[in-house]
């Protein structure tokens, strides 16, 4: 008899757990939810702003081959998503379920990453889709410069 897991996750809505989402997307594919698993969803869900794999892994304590096959199925569940490449190369990951759209700004040099919405920006790109005859289901935006700091401690 397989054991129920609990992994409430803090940023949902009672309604729309992603812990949810996530168990049926698992199961429809042929999968089993583990504990693994549900310690994954739970450390990537209670991380406030961006994360990389292996911190993950070292924070939930299982592997880092864990975290990346995890990764694209709460990917696909709409659960986290790939945000920015750090500059060390590695991607970072955000929770989006139930957060409103935003962009990032990424310092090239320490890898602060800012988050930012700018209305203006949204209806820019809303026009150039339509200009090109799209029909936009989603965009990332990314912008990289210097800090403020890394530009303050700059020679």
């Amino acid at each position: 008899m397989q054991q129920r897991i609990a992994a409430d996750c803090a940023l949902c809505p009672l309604e729309a757990r992603c812990v949810s989402r996530f168990r049926a997307m698992i199961t429809e594919k042929g999968m089993r939810f583990t504990r693994e698993s549900a310690e994954i969803l739970r450390g990537s869900c209670s991380t406030s702003g961006h994360f990389v794999a292996e911190g993950l892994a070292e924070r939930v304590g299982v592997s880092v081959a864990t975290v990346y096959r995890n990764l694209p199925l709460m990917m696909e569940a709409g659960i986290i998503r790939r945000t920015v490449d750090m500059p060390d190369g590695r991607g970072a990951y955000e929770h989006v379920w139930g957060r409103d759209h935003h962009d990032h700004l990424v310092c090239v040099r320490c890898g602060e990453v800012v988050e930012f919405h700018f209305p203006a920006l949204e209806v820019l790109q809303e026009h150039v889709a339509r200009e090109h005859g799209f029909t936009l289901m989603d965009h990332r935006m990314e912008l990289f410069g210097v800090c403020p700091r890394c530009h303050a401690e700059a020679p």
